[in-house]
């Protein structure tokens, strides 16, 4: 049966070892220099012309390969997913496996949200001292969006005029954390589902491939496919550049929402079903 305290035990024990891991210090300040990078040239543009930028260049970052770089970021940071080390047994002894194995469930949820809420503040922070508070587009969006030549190739963020046509700055911040969230969540589902089934590195060959799926379809699959490949790839839903706001070719949010949200329970359930069910032996060093 399952309990929730123990549960919650599971989760804060990974969150806790955080703190002495060096490959999680590694993907934060790898989040921080990459978005420092990509938006560099925004704020020397906005410099030159004399205009801050608004702090909602969050939806618009994630267009491909920039999409990809934090899909493997995301990788790295479930990579070792259950989360299995030589104190695992003596944890599940004391709570109970389907306890842990939901703590692990639970862990992913909060690791996704940390995650997603540090690079929404850092996508803020880089723009200082650039940057203007305020709840509409801003002028330096809006020209970029209305034609992206007046900065020539130097402002590697492409900003969607549709959606800043049909959304408001906070709504579409609004979609884009959420969406942000839901796929990171299910990229952390998928790797720890797999790895359980299957065996430890199982989860990220899959990851990879729906990465690499990804890439495909902003590239060759779009030429071959149209507006179906989509459809079938869920890392896209990252950007919200790739969802339907109104043409009726992209994935719709009923459809997209739905899928994730049925995929990421089926994962959770099998990874679930299986753990309970299976043999753990301890190896020197670990799982």
């Amino acid at each position: 049966m399952a309990n929730f305290k123990s549960i919650l035990l599971c989760a804060q024990i990974n969150i806790k070892k955080w703190l002495v891991n060096p490959r999680i210090y590694t993907i934060f300040i790898a989040t921080f220099a990459f978005l420092f990078y990509h938006t560099y040239a925004l704020t020397r543009f906005a410099a030159e012309v004399g205009h801050a930028v608004t702090p909602w260049v969050f939806p618009h970052l994630f267009t491909s390969p920039v999409l990809q770089v934090f899909a493997f970021l995301i990788v790295l940071l479930f990579c070792d997913a259950p989360f299995k080390d030589h104190h695992t047994p003596f944890v599940t002894m004391r709570t109970g496996r389907k306890n842990w194995i939901i703590g692990q469930l639970i862990y992913l949820m909060l690791a996704s949200f940390i995650f997603t809420v540090f690079t929404f503040i850092t996508s803020i922070i880089v723009l200082l001292p650039h940057l203007q508070v305020s709840l509409e587009w801003g002028i330096v969006m809006e020209s970029l969006a209305n034609d992206p030549a007046i900065a020539s190739d130097r402002v590697t963020i492409f900003f969607n005029p549709e959606l800043l046509n049909r959304l408001s700055p906070l709504a579409a911040a609004g979609f884009g954390l959420l969406y942000f969230y839901l796929v990171t969540l299910f990229i952390g589902s998928v790797i720890l589902c797999f790895n359980v089934l299957l065996q430890r590195t199982a989860g990220i060959v899959v990851a990879g491939i729906l990465i690499a799926v990804s890439l495909f379809a902003n590239y060759l699959g779009f030429f071959s496919f149209g507006y179906l490949i989509y459809y079938l790839s869920p890392i896209s839903w990252m950007s919200i550049s790739t969802l339907d706001w109104g043409s009726g070719q992209l994935p719709s949010l009923s459809y997209t929402l739905s899928t994730l949200v049925i995929a990421m329970v089926l994962l959770s359930i099998i990874a679930t079903c299986v753990f309970i069910h299976k043999d753990m032996e301890l190896k020197e060093g670990g799982l």
